[in-house]
């Protein structure tokens, strides 16, 4: 964990504007190096993709560098074409290499065969050209849905104290922005340059053929360049994060807003809302506005540096052209067929060529810093990527951990205590002994500590002194997997899926068959109603289950938990939209079912107590009473017997009335 945590603050410093924040080579590196693992399942079609690229531009430079010649020198001027240029678009070598001067019929001819040949050309290039940037797309939406699943399993493996101190639309806005921005990352920090410096390269080497002074002019634009990549670096990532932070606060407040639909129409709170979405909304806007600003601000600066280069290139080449000056490689320009014999001169066919290619080069400049500000953008959501994926969560599975086989014995709670806070106990010196085929009623004041008993059971959180055991084995020695596996709980929010009845119901048991889900719905005694729906257990429910009551929505909800079948059933609040007819056949069933069973009832009502053999009373986190509830409520004074009065509508005590007054 400390390693993860040292290795993420080498990056958590980007765009915070401080002395740490720094993106050296030697971090630009490690980004790089952090990603590579996302590759491993498209390294094939991205070795292949380069290679193809390199296979192109091998192929295919001669001839568009031969092509710009014949137009220029062979159609335009009468000039005679290399036996290569002749071969190349058809044409006979002797007739068109050895004379002195092209006849205006052999021009025309010329240019019907390199119309012709360049139309072919381009025929044959397009679908691959097509083909490589749809398999460029393919590799990068792989990675970035690699990724996006790596996010969503650290997501649901982290435990629930992430997830009670992490707002929703924060993790969303992780999961499908900041995602995108490693496969950005690997984009301009891999392919992009990858490519275009290989074409800077290759046309600094044709420039030098051409004149070594505008080769060195092409380098002396970089020195500039870095200046401009430096100085504007920071402030960008700056702007970058502040407006990263900002969309993820407007993430969060249409997530917030969204989920309490009902409770802001029944306060009447849309204007308030509104306003506090308008005032997110617009800083979100604002931040965006003044990153992309200062980033075209920077391309424009850069745009005027390779700009002046390339108005002085182009200058110094045309007085050279003017006066038809010899190239620097005229040989090799001679036996690699881009020119006729003794016509290895600055002509209008080298000019323009040079042209293309010293243009191409300031063009590859100024689109390498481009992607240097692209860069900061996406250096500055790393940070937050890299934080949630090397985070690891506090519930793992010990060294070892077996799987859990059966449940024969019981459950045993041995001086339990926890804290979500180091400063307040949540649960203290929990100690109690749950035999097989028990239904125990856990009761206490809300915020007593009931459920967070309960969730210390699925291990959604581990004890902080003490154990809990399965057959007198700590389940911190199980795997979490067969853990769960063995354990069904109802909620009391009773989350249901935008699904039919029947696979909400098998949720948890995806292959389970028709009779075995109408069987848990009986238990639960939600056949009644569902048989009254327009397509019975086919019927979709809609977004989070809102086609049905509250209470139809908790019956599925321990359809489901019993369908499971689990030796061990937690029913948070089970009853608590029922009515007292249906409540009382839910009990009976569930009662019968629990045979060879542990059933943890979670509740406040009476009613459900009465069906329990044992009763845990809560009290700020300390196990008060504990026993049958029958013995328990004769107990004079008694902490159940005391909840059981209060359920039961009875006074606690009866004060004498004020003397004054009369009011009590």
């Amino acid at each position: 964990m400390q390693d993860n945590t040292a290795r993420y603050q080498e990056f958590a410093q980007l765009g915070r504007g401080g002395q740490a924040d720094s993106l050296s080579f030697r971090l630009i590196l490690r980004l790089l190096w952090r990603c590579l693992p996302l590759l491993r399942t498209v390294r094939g079609p991205l070795a292949g993709l380069v290679a193809c690229g390199a296979i192109l531009i091998a192929l295919f430079a001669v001839p568009v560098i031969n092509v710009v010649n014949i137009f220029w020198n062979g159609v335009l001027e009468g000039g005679p074409l290399s036996d290569l240029q002749a071969t190349m678009i058809g044409l006979d070598p002797d007739r068109f290499s050895s004379a002195t001067g092209l006849s205006v019929a052999a021009r025309k001819e010329v240019l019907r065969h390199l119309v012709w040949s360049v139309a072919g050309l381009l025929v044959a290039l397009t679908p691959i050209f097509i083909g490589l940037v749809y398999w460029r797309i393919w590799i990068l939406q792989r990675v970035n849905q690699n990724l996006r699943i790596l996010m969503i399993e650290k997501l649901q493996a982290l435990s629930l104290r992430f997830h009670d101190e992490q707002r929703v639309g924060d993790s969303i806005y992780r999961l499908f922005q900041d995602s995108a921005m490693v496969t950005q990352l690997i984009n301009v920090l891999f392919l992009s340059p990858l490519e275009t410096i290989s074409r800077f390269l290759f046309t600094l080497g044709l420039v030098f053929l051409w004149d070594p002074r505008l080769a060195l002019l092409l380098m002396l634009a970089w020195p500039p360049l870095f200046y401009l990549g430096h100085r504007f670096a920071r402030p960008m990532r700056v702007g970058f994060r502040h407006a990263r932070e900002a969309n993820s606060r407007l993430t969060s407040i249409i997530q917030e807003t969204l989920a309490g639909l009902k409770t802001i129409k029944a306060y009447g709170a849309e204007g308030s809302e509104k306003k506090r979405f308008s005032d997110a909304s617009l800083e979100a806007f604002t931040a965006a506005y003044a990153a992309r600003n200062r980033f075209v601000g920077f391309k424009v600066l850069t745009f005027w540096c390779v700009g002046l280069t390339l108005v002085i290139g182009v200058g110094f080449a045309t007085g050279l052209s003017a006066s038809e000056a010899p190239l620097y490689g005229e040989q090799f320009m001679i036996s690699m067929g881009f020119a006729a014999a003794n016509s290895g001169v600055w002509n209008l066919g080298f000019y323009n060529n040079f042209k293309d290619r010293f243009g191409d080069g300031t063009h590859t400049e100024h689109h390498l810093l481009d992607l240097w500000g692209t860069v900061q953008d996406v250096a500055t959501g790393l940070d937050r990527t890299f934080e949630l994926l090397d985070l690891e969560s506090d519930i793992e599975d010990a060294a070892g951990a077996i799987p859990i086989t059966s449940l024969s014995h019981g459950v045993r709670y041995r001086n339990v205590s926890f804290s979500y806070e180091s400063k307040q106990k949540t649960l203290d010196e929990i100690d109690f002994d749950v035999p097989i085929g028990s239904i125990v009623a856990i009761v206490g004041p809300t915020g007593s500590g009931k459920t967070t008993l309960m969730s210390l059971l699925l291990r959604l959180y581990d004890p902080d002194q003490g154990s809990i055991e399965f057959d007198g084995r700590d389940i911190r020695e199980f795997t979490r997997t067969s853990l769960r596996e063995n354990v069904s709980i109802a909620l009391q929010e009773n989350i249901l899926f935008g699904d039919t009845v029947a696979e909400n119901i098998r949720y948890a048991v995806p292959h389970a068959s028709d009779e075995r889900v109408r069987e848990a719905a009986e238990i639960a005694c939600a056949l009644d109603f569902v048989a009254e729906l327009p397509k019975g257990f086919e019927t979709q429910l809609g977004e989070r289950g809102t086609k049905l009551s509250t209470g139809q929505r908790q019956r599925i909800s321990i359809a489901r938990a019993i369908l499971k079948d689990t030796p061990i059933l937690i029913l948070d609040e089970p009853t608590a939209s029922l009515d007292a007819e249906t409540e009382h056949r839910v009990l009976q069933n569930l009662a019968r079912w629990a045979d060879r069973r542990i059933v943890f009832l979670i509740t406040h009502r009476l009613s459900t107590i009465r069906h329990a053999d044992r009763v845990a009373v809560i009290r700020n986190g300390r196990l008060i009473e504990w026993g049958d509830p029958q013995q328990l409520i004769e107990k004079d004074d008694g902490a159940y017997r005391r909840l059981a009065n209060i359920e039961a509508g009875k006074p606690l005590r009866t004060e004498p009335a004020n003397s004054q007054t009369g009011e009590p």
